[in-house]
C-alpha cells in the first residue's frame, strides 16, 4: 500500500492543535498546509510523517522537553518507516539535546549484590590455583617482569624539544637536560626501589603482587596512601575483587568530586573514593585520603570491569580438570573395564551363572597385581575382548592439545612449560620462532602497558616531571645492526654524510668539513662527490672499487699493447699498477686487506717486500717454492678466510648477545648520579682520564652486571678450533702425499668438520681443545678491559645513557679484532693438527712456509730451512701463528 489510512477525526484533532500553535511565530510551521489533504478519508505517509514531527516539535517547544531531530527523509512506498522519537531519560543539554550511555547497565546497578558481572571473583581465584597449569603460566609471566631492570630516564620527546629550542649539539642538549633532572631522577627512583614500605615490598614483590591482579582479576586497585602532609608514602595494591566500579548517568566512571569506586566487605560498602584524576588528567581539591587508581588492561565499553587472562582461559581449564578427574578417577574408582569377556554362544550358562563367575573373577584380581601376571584358564566358549579405542583415551596428545590451548590465553609457549613437540622435523627451530612470537605478542605488549601506567601514576601522584618515565631497561629492537648497516650502505653511496649518521645516532658532529660533504666509501679508499668528474678524468690506473686490482691499463698501456712490444707494455703496467697502489696508500691509511697486484712482483718493487698489506703477483722466473714432487699451494689457502670470515661473524653476534648495552649504560649512570648525591658539596674532584683504580672498579661493575665475554668466547672458538683441526689435518695430509684433498664439510659446520677426523685425530683434538681453553680468560679479560675504560671514559666525556650504550656497541662490533681473532686462531688449529699429522704419520722435520706478502718474522722463519719438529722458529714460535693475522703453514721436509 502507498497510503495510509487515518481517522478523519484523529486529522482533525492534530490540524486544530496545529491551528492554535500557528498563532505564536515561534510555534508556526511553514509548509504545513502542503501536507494535508483537504477532505480524502485516506492520507500518505509523507503527510502523517509531517505531521507528526510538526507535532512533537511544537510540543517541546511548549514544553521544553527533548527535541528530536527533524524527519526530512521523504516516505516512500515499501521504505524504512518514519524513525520513533526518543524519550529522552537523560538530563537535556543547553540545546536541549542528550547524550548518549556508554551502554545499557542493569538498573540500580551501583546498589550492593547488582551488576553485570558474569563470572564471579572467587571463580577466578578458584580457577588461577587450579590443576597447577594456570598457575605455571601465572608465574612464567610473572618472572618476565621481575627479572627485569628498570630506571627512571628522560624521554625522547623531552630531548627532541630542547634539541629544538636549542642551536647546541643534541649530546651537549640531552647531558644538560639530564643533569638538571638528576635531582628528580634519583628522587623517583629510591621511591620506586621499595614502592610499598609499610608492607616492607620492593619494587620485585610489588609488581609481582600487580600482576597478580592483572592476569587474574584484569581489576588492579592501588591506593595511594600519604603522610599528613601530602607526600606520597607508599602504594598500596588493594584485592581487586573488593571494588566496586560505580556508574553515573551515562554508564561511565564518575568524575571527581562524585564517588567512583566503593569498597565492598561482607556484602555492604565500607568505604568509597573517587578517581585519582580527571578526564583531563588533573587532580581536582588537591589530593586527598579519597584517592583510588583502578586499572584494566582490557577495557570494553559495555562493562566496567576487564577481562582477564584467567577469564579467558576458563573454558578451557574446565576440560583440563574434567580430564585430570577422569584420569585420577580411573585409578581409584574407575568403571569402564579394560577388557571384555565375549561369550560365544559354545555354552549354555544362564545368566545367573554368567553373574556369579563374572563376580568371581573380578573378586579373584580385584587389588592383587600379583595375580593380574597369572595365567587363568577360561571356560569353554570365553574370549577376551579388548576395546580398540581404550589405549587412545591414554595417549598424551590430547593432553598436550589441552596444555597448548591454556597456555595460549597466557602467551607462554609450552617450551617455557617443559613440553616440546613429539619429533619432527624443525623442531628445535619451530620452539625458538614460538618463542620470538610469545615475546612480540605477549611479553613486549604487557611491559609496555606495565611503563605507561606507571609513568602516569608516577607523574600523578610522585609529582614526576613530564619529561621523565619509568622504563624497563633491554626493550630495544633486536635489529640494530639491520638499521647500521642500512645507514652505512647510505653513508658508502654517498646519500648521508658522516654527521648525518651521527645525528640519527644522537651522538656529537665532527668539526672537520669532511663530515659534511657527501663520499662514495669504497674498498680502495673514501672518493668525495664534489670534484669526482673533474679527477676522474685527470686520473688513470684507478684500481677497481671492488677487489682492489687495478683497472685494466691507462691510454699509454693500450698503445704499448698496439705495439706488440711486450716489454715496454709491462713495463708500462707496473708503472700504472705502482702508481695506483700509492694512491690506495693515500685512501686507506689503515686497510682492511692487502692490496692486491696483478703484474708487479717482488723483484719489481723489492722496497714493498716488507709491507704486510701488498700481494704480489706471481713471479714466473723466480725459483719454486717447494721441492720437486710436493704441492705448491697450501689446501688450507682455498678456504681460511671464508672459515674465519663465517665465525667472525658468530662472534661477533655472540658478542652482541651477551651484552645488555642500554641497560649497563642506564646502571652506570644512575651510579653515577647516586655517588655524586651521596658526595658532600666541595669534595667532587674535577674529571680526570681512566685510570687503574677506575678501571678496576668499573670492571667489578661489569663482573656484577653478568658481563662475561669468556662465555661466547668460549663457545665460539670451540667449534672454530674444531673445524680449523680438520683443515689443518686434511690441509697436511694432501701436502705430505702429494693427493688432491676433498673437505667433505660446509664451511661453518664444525660437527660434519669432526665426522671427517680418524680416531686418533679426535682424540688429539681434544688435547688441543683442553690445552688452548686456558687462554680464553687471558682474552675475554682483555675485552673486558676495553668495555671498563668506555665505562670509566664516558663520564669525561659526558655521554649521555643512549651514547655510552652506543659506544658499548661500538666495543662489542670490534669487527677488526673479532676477524683478527678468528683468522688467528683458525691458524692456529691448523698448524696444530698439520703437526699431529706429520708425527702420525713419521715426519720428523718441517719447515715454514710463508703467505703471500708476508712479514719479516715470518720470511725469516722461512729462510731458516727445515728443523726438527718440536723445536723453535728464529722468532721463538714452535708453529704458526708467529703474530695475529698470520697465514703461513708448516710443510714436511
Amino acid at each position: 500500500m502507498t497510503r495510509r489510512e487515518v481517522p478523519v477525526a484523529r486529522w482533525e484533532r492534530l490540524r486544530r492543535f496545529l491551528a492554535r500553535s500557528q498563532a505564536s511565530p515561534e510555534l508556526a510551521e511553514p509548509d504545513v498546509s502542503k501536507a494535508v489533504a483537504p477532505a480524502a478519508e485516506t492520507y500518505t505517509p509523507n503527510q502523517v510523517g509531517t505531521l507528526v514531527a510538526a507535532t512533537a516539535r511544537a510540543a517541546a517547544q511548549v514544553n521544553g522537553s527533548y527535541q528530536p531531530l527533524p524527519r526530512l527523509d521523504p516516505q516512500v512506498p515499501f521504505g524504512p518507516g518514519v524513525p520513533l522519537i526518543p524519550a529522552a531519560i537523560d538530563p537535556l543539554r543547553r540545546d536541549g539535546r542528550t547524550e548518549p550511555r556508554f551502554n545499557e547497565y542493569p538498573v540500580t546497578s551501583n546498589l550492593p549484590g547488582v551488576g553485570d558481572r558474569l563470572v564471579p571473583w572467587k571463580v577466578l581465584r578458584d580457577a588461577a590455583d587450579a590443576g597447577g597449569l594456570p598457575r605455571r603460566c601465572i608465574e612464567i609471566r610473572k618472572s618476565e617482569v621481575t627479572t627485569l631492570e628498570w630506571a627512571v630516564t628522560i624521554t625522547k620527546e623531552a630531548v627532541e624539544a630542547a634539541q629544538a629550542a636549542s642551536d647546541r649539539p643534541r649530546a651537549e642538549v640531552e647531558q644538560e637536560l639530564r643533569q638538571s633532572l638528576s635531582a628528580e631522577m634519583v628522587r623517583c627512583t629510591r621511591f620506586w626501589q621499595k614502592p610499598d614500605p609499610g608492607q616492607d615490598e620492593n619494587f620485585g614483590e610489588w609488581i609481582s603482587k600487580l600482576l597478580e591482579e592483572h592476569f587474574v582479576l584484569d581489576a588492579i586497585a592501588i591506593y595511594p596512601r600519604r603522610t599528613y602532609g601530602g607526600n606520597l608514602y607508599a602504594l598500596e595494591i588493594l584485592d581487586g575483587s573488593t571494588i566496586k566500579p560505580l556508574r553515573d548517568h551515562r554508564g561511565g566512571r564518575p568524575l571527581p568530586p562524585n564517588p567512583a569506586f566503593q569498597q565492598l566487605l561482607w556484602g555492604f560498602p565500607r568505604g568509597e573514593f573517587i578517581a585519582d584524576a580527571d578526564g583531563d588528567g588533573n587532580v581536582i581539591n588537591g589530593y586527598g585520603a579519597d584517592r583510588l587508581v583502578y586499572k584494566r588492561r582490557n577495557v570494553r565499553a559495555h562493562t566496567p570491569y576487564g577481562y582477564s587472562a584467567v577469564e579467558q582461559a576458563l573454558e578451557d581449564i574446565d576440560v583440563w580438570l574434567r580430564r585430570r578427574k577422569w584420569i585420577r578417577d580411573e585409578y581409584s574408582e574407575g568403571t569402564l573395564p579394560a577388557g571384555y569377556l565375549k561369550n560365544t554362544g559354545a555354552t549354555s550358562w544362564t545368566p545367573a551363572q554368567l553373574r556369579e563367575y563374572e563376580t568371581e573373577i573380578n573378586d579373584a584380581y580385584s587389588g592383587s597385581t600379583a595375580a593380574r601376571h597369572r595365567l587363568r584358564v577360561l571356560p569353554p566358549g570365553f574370549e577376551i575382548d579388548t576395546p580398540e579405542d581404550f589405549g587412545e583415551k591414554y595417549k598424551p596428545d590430547y593432553d598436550l592439545f589441552l596444555i597448548k590451548q591454556i597456555a595460549a590465553h597466557f602467551d607462554v609457549t609450552i617450551a617455557e612449560l617443559g613440553y616440546t613437540e613429539q619429533g619432527g622435523l624443525g623442531s628445535t627451530g619451530w620452539h625458538e620462532g614460538q618463542a620470538d612470537v610469545q615475546d612480540r605478542k605477549g611479553t613486549r605488549p604487557t611491559l609496555f602497558w606495565l611503563q605507561e601506567q606507571l609513568t602516569a601514576i608516577s607523574r600523578t601522584h610522585l609529582r614526576m616531571p613530564p619529561e621523565l618515565e619509568f622504563r624497563f631497561l633491554g626493550l630495544e629492537d633486536d635489529d640494530e645492526d639491520a638499521a647500521d648497516a642500512a645507514a652505512d650502505r647510505q653513508v658508502r653511496s654517498g646519500r648521508m654524510t658522516f654527521n648525518e649518521d651521527r645525528d640519527r645516532l644522537g651522538r656529537p658532529r665532527y668539526d672537520f668539513p669532511e663530515a659534511d660533504m657527501p663520499m662514495v666509501v669504497t674498498a680502495t679508499g673514501v672518493i668525495p662527490l664534489s670534484g669526482s668528474s673533474t679527477r676522474a678524468t685527470q686520473e688513470t690506473g684507478v684500481e677497481d672499487a671492488a677487489d682492489g686490482k687495478p683497472a685494466s691499463g691507462d691510454s699509454e698501456d693500450d698503445e704499448a699493447s698496439a705495439d706488440g712490444d711486450d716489454g715496454e707494455e709491462r713495463a708500462d703496467a707496473v708503472k700504472a699498477e705502482l702508481a695506483a697502489y700509492r694512491r690506495w696508500v693515500r685512501r686507506n691509511p689503515q686497510p682492511g686487506r692487502p692490496f692486491q697486484f696483478a703484474t708487479v712482483t717482488k723483484a719489481d718493487a723489492p722496497d714493498l717486500a716488507l709491507n704486510t698489506w701488498v700481494m704480489f703477483a706471481p713471479d714466473e722466473r723466480e725459483a719454486p717454492a717447494v721441492p720437486k714432487g710436493q704441492t705448491v699451494a697450501w689446501p688450507g689457502w682455498d678456504r681460511d678466510q671464508d672459515t674465519a670470515k663465517v665465525w667472525a661473524t658468530r662472534l661477533a653476534s655472540q658478542l652482541r648477545k651477551s651484552v645488555d648495552c642500554d641497560q649497563v649504560a642506564e646502571r652506570w649512570l644512575a651510579q653515577e648520579l647516586v655517588k655524586a648525591e651521596q658526595s658532600t658539596e666541595g669534595e667532587q674532584q674535577p674529571d680526570s682520564p681512566a685510570t687503574e683504580a677506575a678501571i678496576g672498579a668499573a670492571i667489578a661493575f661489569l663482573v656484577a652486571q653478568g658481563v662475561t665475554p669468556a662465555v661466547p668466547l668460549a663457545a665460539v672458538l670451540a667449534g672454530l678450533w674444531a673445524e680449523g683441526w680438520a683443515l689443518g689435518a686434511a690441509s697436511a695430509q694432501a701436502s705430505r702425499t702429494g693427493r688432491p684433498v676433498w673437505f667433505g664439510w660446509l664451511i661453518g659446520d664444525d660437527t660434519a668438520a669432526r665426522q671427517a677426523l680418524t680416531a686418533t685425530m679426535t682424540q688429539a683434538l681434544e688435547a688441543f681443545l683442553e690445552d688452548n681453553r686456558r687462554s680464553i680468560p687471558l682474552m675475554a679479560d682483555r675485552r673486558l678491559r676495553v668495555f671498563a675504560r668506555v665505562l670509566v671514559d664516558a663520564k669525561v666525556r659526558g655521554l649521555t645513557a643512549k651514547q655510552l650504550a652506543q659506544a658499548l656497541r661500538d666495543a662489542l662490533k670490534d669487527d677488526a679484532w673479532v676477524r683478527m681473532v678468528a683468522l688467528t686462531e683458525l691458524t692456529r688449529a691448523i698448524a696444530a693438527a698439520a703437526r699431529a699429522e706429520y708425527e702420525a704419520a713419521g715426519v720428523t722435520h718441517w719447515r715454514w712456509v710463508t703467505e703471500p706478502s708476508a712479514c719479516p718474522i715470518c720470511v725469516a722463519n722461512e729462510a731458516a730451512g727445515a728443523i726438527e719438529i718440536g723445536h723453535s722458529w728464529p722468532d721463538g714460535s714452535d708453529a704458526p701463528p708467529a703474530h695475529p693475522h698470520c697465514r703461513c703453514y708448516p710443510a714436511p721436509a
